[in-house]
């Protein structure tokens, strides 16, 4: 009964041996979600170079148009919980050059976070402008774009995990 009415504050949780590792699984699991999601959205992209009726096109852009502005809301909120929980703690841990040295590349990856964002919105202009009826040129234009804004992301995904993972897992290991 006591524990379920003590408070813990946040910094008692970060100072909890499992908080830290708990961290470390969720960025995991939801990079892995939304590289499934960035995979699945650029193979739909692709399968518009494909189409002989661009009538079909036209709804599978606004379908793609729905798959891409959702996972960029999920972006953004995983973005957010990164920049705020996350690096906060496993900055932490680390030691003051190597912790700076994180910062600054952290600070690049953004940038491809931001380039990302910016093909996304020509991808969401165009399906919103698109005249009826629409032509293979548009149609392979907008799946170009899509494809683009997948793969940057997917590259931003690869670059991320290549510096983080390997320090959150030392941490995790030594936290053990």
């Amino acid at each position: 009964m006591n524990d379920r009415l003590s408070i813990r504050t946040n910094r008692e949780y970060m100072m909890d041996p499992g908080y830290f590792p708990m961290l470390v699984e969720r960025l995991k699991e939801e990079h892995l979600q939304m590289r499934e999601q960035l995979s699945g959205i650029r193979t739909m992209a692709a399968s518009l170079y494909s189409l002989e009726d661009c009538s079909i096109g036209m709804c599978k852009l606004i379908e793609l148009q729905d798959l891409i502005l959702s996972l960029v809301e999920e972006l953004e909120q995983h973005s957010e919980w990164e920049e705020k929980e996350l690096f906060p703690l496993l900055q932490s841990y680390l030691h003051p050059t190597t912790a700076m040295s994180v910062s600054r590349s952290m600070t690049v990856l953004e940038q491809d976070h931001d380039l990302a964002k910016r093909v996304v919105q020509a991808f969401v202009d165009g399906v919103n402008a698109m005249k009826v009826p629409i032509d293979e040129e548009f149609l392979h234009l907008m799946a170009s774009e899509l494809m683009t804004a997948c793969l940057i992301l997917l590259k931003h995904f690869t670059l991320e995990e290549e510096l983080v993972y390997p320090l959150t897992d030392r941490i995790v290991e030594q936290l053990a």
